[in-house]
């Protein structure tokens, strides 16, 4: 087993150097941001707000088709599937908020779990990349005096993996809506935006106490819990319990900001991360040897849009929490 393991990385690798040395492909433009496609009314429609309307077809069209002649009793075919996939999610929101609050919990994580992964997954069909519009693409004379050098030090011009004319490159007029810092923030601020409508309805204006603890350093010129007047070195106790209250209550209020923050290039990172890495590895070694971090990107997708549902429903859980013992038992 060892031995042909070290074949097949041998084999990868021969491949890998055979790829670069020989079929001198001109990559893809890399860009973090979305490109622009179009401009309608000075609205730019980049190719990530382009594919998200595009799944977010897929994902209506998929629905209404699966639930148009709904069968009670003995549902099957597509309907069949989309109730175990919604019974799944609801009984695994049920499992971590508890039956009080599924109902409300359950809607806005699902239905920003089937949106990311289908985001996810529609990102990484192959040569997806190769289809799009031919625009100019300025580079910096620094780089471009790099690739001319380079071609005349080849002694001939790189094959260009595009039909554009010279100057131009392929913008595709697809890529993953997790692949855009702007679609990933704003999920993040409907997830967290909604913890604190959760809060505010179960909790009313206590929710703020979770952030705003004055009571411990109130306390501290107060009586003590058997109304005996407190000693200086009670005092003082109290009154440092109640600082670090404070400071743990300012603590959790940023963790609020942060989580967006977390959120957002959690999945950006990931997901940008994995369509850069495809994409070179296709322009470098044969396609075959990219089917293993294709399916490996096929999973990851998979994880990211569960791990964004499930903090979902764990930090709505935690907004509807009280921090008074009393209430929270």
């Amino acid at each position: 087993m060892k031995n042909k393991a070290l074949i097949y990385a041998a084999g990868a690798l021969v491949l890998l150097v055979l790829g670069v040395m020989f079929l001198r492909f001109e990559l893809p433009v890399v860009s973090v941001s979305a490109e622009t496609l179009w401009t309608v009314g000075g609205f730019k429609i980049t190719n990530a707000y382009f594919t998200s309307v595009v799944v977010t077809l897929l994902i209506i069209i998929v629905a209404f088709v699966g639930t148009r002649d709904l069968k009670i009793k003995n549902p099957s075919g597509l309907q069949n599937v989309l109730e175990m996939i919604v019974e799944g999610l609801y009984n695994l929101t049920e499992g971590v908020s508890g039956p009080k609050w599924v109902a409300r919990f359950f809607i806005v994580p699902t239905t920003i779990f089937i949106y990311v992964l289908m985001s996810n997954w529609f990102g990484l069909l192959p040569g997806l990349a190769g289809i799009g519009l031919c625009q100019e693409h300025h580079v910096e004379a620094a780089h471009a005096e790099e690739a001319h050098a380079e071609e005349a030090s080849h002694g001939e011009t790189a094959v260009s993996s595009t039909t554009c004319p010279q100057g131009q490159v392929i913008v595709p007029f697809f890529r993953s809506p997790s692949a855009d810092l702007n679609n990933t923030l704003m999920l993040a601020l409907v997830t967290q935006v909604m913890a604190q409508v959760f809060g505010f309805s179960a909790l009313g204006g206590g929710y703020l106490k979770k952030f705003f603890v004055f009571g411990g350093v109130a306390a501290a010129f107060k009586p003590d819990e058997h109304g005996n007047k407190r000693s200086v070195g009670g005092m003082m106790m109290q009154l440092a319990m109640g600082v670090i209250d404070i400071f743990v209550g300012l603590l959790e209020f940023l963790s609020e900001f942060v989580k967006i923050v977390a959120f957002t290039f959690r999945l950006f990172g990931n997901i940008f991360a994995g369509e850069v890495m495809l994409i070179v590895l296709t322009f470098l070694v044969p396609v075959m040897l990219t089917l293993p971090f294709l399916g490996l990107e096929v999973f990851v997708g998979a994880v990211q849009a569960f791990v964004f549902f499930i903090l979902s429903i764990a930090f709505y859980t935690v907004a509807v929490t009280s921090h008074d013992h009393d209430e929270a038992h």
